[in-house]
């Protein structure tokens, strides 16, 4: 196995200082009480050249969290999630072996913290990691995987069995009702993005279409929540108001009003 140093000096000389996006670099998964959380941050959709979520729509793709946070001022922070993509499709087959210094340096951080490791695969894509990088999940047996996904076929290979990570639905503006309410049945919650269409602010209701919704903001270890439910987020916006109403307007659909 390479050295975390040997590691770390590949990724630099790709133009990215590290594949694993720490819980303090992201406010998502800093809301994770209980559990040391980590991740993998590419290059949403097309950005990198190559397509890392399969189910995205244009209209999700103007919503994506990709777009937001310190990315808008950042421009490198964009810049090092497209070389990290590339980097894992042009050495998919060395990717494990450069990858695996960093994941075993997050399971000692936990361990010395004496919290359980939960990874977040796809922070801001949508691939089929299992299929593609098995290795991850052999070697870390006991870590809680967990991720949003728009291929249904995830979903079907998640209650199968065949994916060990835990997956909720991301729900778009061609998503139909009837197929929430069956994933429900089923077990599987679903993510929906809200806003209050008076104030055009992000909001998080107690119910939606009769269904009931939990609040999503509160953590992101979404294979704690009860299942069965809406799992409602606040739309993520550009800050400019003239940029979120042009988003919103944009969206048809993708961000639900209540």
């Amino acid at each position: 196995m390479l050295s975390l140093k040997e590691s770390t000096d590949i990724c630099k000389k790709n133009g990215f200082s590290s594949f694993i996006t720490e819980q303090n670099a992201n406010p998502k998964l800093a809301k994770s009480i209980g559990y040391y959380n980590a991740g993998f941050s590419l290059a949403p959709a097309k950005l990198s050249g190559y397509n890392v979520c399969a189910g995205s729509t244009p209209k999700c793709r103007i919503g994506c969290l990709g777009n937001f946070g310190r990315t808008e001022f950042l421009p490198k922070i964009l810049q090092s999630r497209i070389n990290r993509t590339r980097f894992l499709f042009k050495n998919q087959k060395l990717f494990f072996d450069v990858v695996e210094p960093q994941l075993m340096a997050v399971q000692r951080k936990a361990e010395r913290l004496k919290l359980p490791v939960a990874f977040r695969c796809d922070i801001l894509s949508d691939l089929q990691w299992h299929k593609i990088q098995p290795r991850i999940f052999e070697s870390f047996p006991n870590w809680k995987f967990y991720g949003y996904t728009k291929i249904r076929s995830k979903i079907d290979s998640f209650l199968s069995g065949k994916n060990p990570v835990y997956q909720l639905y991301s729900f778009n503006e061609k998503t139909k009702l009837d197929y929430v309410k069956s994933l429900l049945k089923l077990g599987v919650n679903v993510a929906i993005p809200f806003y209050c269409k008076t104030t055009l602010k992000p909001t998080i209701p107690s119910s939606w279409q009769g269904l009931p919704v939990i609040n999503g903001d509160l953590t992101d270890l979404r294979f704690k929540d009860k299942s069965g439910y809406i799992v409602g987020l606040k739309c993520k916006l550009p800050k400019s108001r003239i940029k979120a109403v042009k988003a919103l307007k944009a969206s048809k659909g993708f961000f639900q009003a209540v």
